[in-house]
């Protein structure tokens, strides 16, 4: 039972920094709608309220399946910081991400994959972090383990770093 104690701590801890790095310092709106982003072909999307002005966050899950991407665009929040807060989350939790970086919107996007939760019932987390001005962009594709990459968020996302 230690075991599956400090899984969860740990699990929990990532939960945490993830919503942490969500719900980084406020400054400058975004736009009303809040993104460009297409979002994948056939899944539904939410919109989701932002607890601050200067985010917008908008949703799309697939029916009868648990994955979901998240597109959070952030006026204020420094990449370099999220870059930081991430790498520090990772390296005091024992997670080794698989990471890369792609070029996206004409700058370079990092690309963080793990996984996280209990064996066999595993989720994989997949997040794009891109500078946008003064800010940045996220988009989060979560998947239980075993799934392949959804063709449809992989389009989406590379039309949107097409896009300028």
């Amino acid at each position: 039972m230690p075991v599956m104690r400090k899984f969860v701590s740990k699990f929990a801890a990532i939960a945490v920094a993830t919503v942490a790095l969500v719900s980084l310092v406020p400054a400058g709106e975004v736009e009303a709608d809040g993104t460009d982003y297409p979002g994948p072909a056939g899944w539904t999307k939410l919109d989701v309220a932002s607890p601050t002005p200067t985010r917008a966050i908008v949703q799309w899950h697939l029916g009868g399946d648990p994955s979901s991407v998240t597109f959070i665009q952030d006026s204020t929040q420094s990449y370099t910081d999220a870059l930081a807060a991430m790498a520090k989350n990772f390296s005091d939790n024992g997670i080794k991400p698989a990471t890369k970086d792609i070029p996206c919107r004409g700058a370079m996007a990092h690309v963080i994959e793990f996984k996280a939760g209990p064996d066999g019932s595993q989720t994989i987390i997949n997040r794009l972090i891109l500078p946008v001005g003064t800010g940045i962009a996220t988009i989060t594709y979560t998947r239980a383990d075993g799934n392949p990459f959804d063709d449809d968020v992989m389009k989406a996302q590379k039309a949107y770093c097409a896009s300028t």
